[in-house]
């Protein structure tokens, strides 16, 4: 979970699926993307980015045909620092469970500049202080997700999974001509 996301003069204030796609639309061989799945899995809502991840590997077979990789981080973001470095991505989509005090389940897509980050996470490394470091070449950008809560817990509440299922879809149809069904049950 990263926490703190800005609230006032971002982003955050437009259309997620609109600004997405436009990354999401430029991907090819030359300008590749990354999109990073984080999330613990005791913790809920806070999984909701690993979750997704998973499942659009499994729907696109996680092949990087169009440009775009997946990896799934879980809670140990570190894990993948590697294997982004070697793809040298255009772009890093980190999808993320991230308090910005909205309605549960709400998306946001924003800049990594547009976060901040806290001595705490869920995860290692905050993800703004890993691009900083290691993804200098890479413009960063976070699919932020309200959770519900933080508790310790195996299942995403209701809201957050319901903005799981629609991300996917959309992400999924955006990466395939065909859409394909890779709505979690």
């Amino acid at each position: 979970m990263q926490s703190y996301v800005r609230e006032k003069g971002t982003s955050a204030e437009n259309n997620w699926q609109e600004n997405l796609g436009r990354v999401l639309g430029s991907a090819s061989s030359i300008s590749r993307i990354s999109i990073v799945g984080v999330g613990h899995s005791l913790r809920g809502d806070d999984y909701v980015g690993s979750l997704i991840a998973k499942s659009l590997a499994k729907c696109t077979g996680n092949s990087a045909e169009n440009g775009v990789y997946i990896f799934d981080a879980e809670e140990n973001v570190e894990k993948v620092v590697r294997k982004l470095i070697r793809v040298a991505p255009r772009h890093v989509i980190f999808i993320d469970a991230c308090e910005m005090h909205a309605k549960p389940g709400e998306a946001r897509f924003l800049s990594i500049e547009e976060t901040s980050y806290p001595f705490f996470t869920t995860h290692g490394i905050p993800l703004k202080l890993l691009a900083h470091q290691f993804l200098t070449e890479s413009e960063a950008w976070v699919l932020a997700i309200q959770p519900a809560s933080f508790e310790f817990n195996d299942r995403p509440s209701t809201e957050v999974d319901e903005a799981a299922n629609a991300i996917i879809k959309f992400i999924a149809s955006s990466l395939t001509e065909a859409s394909c069904k890779c709505l979690r049950n």
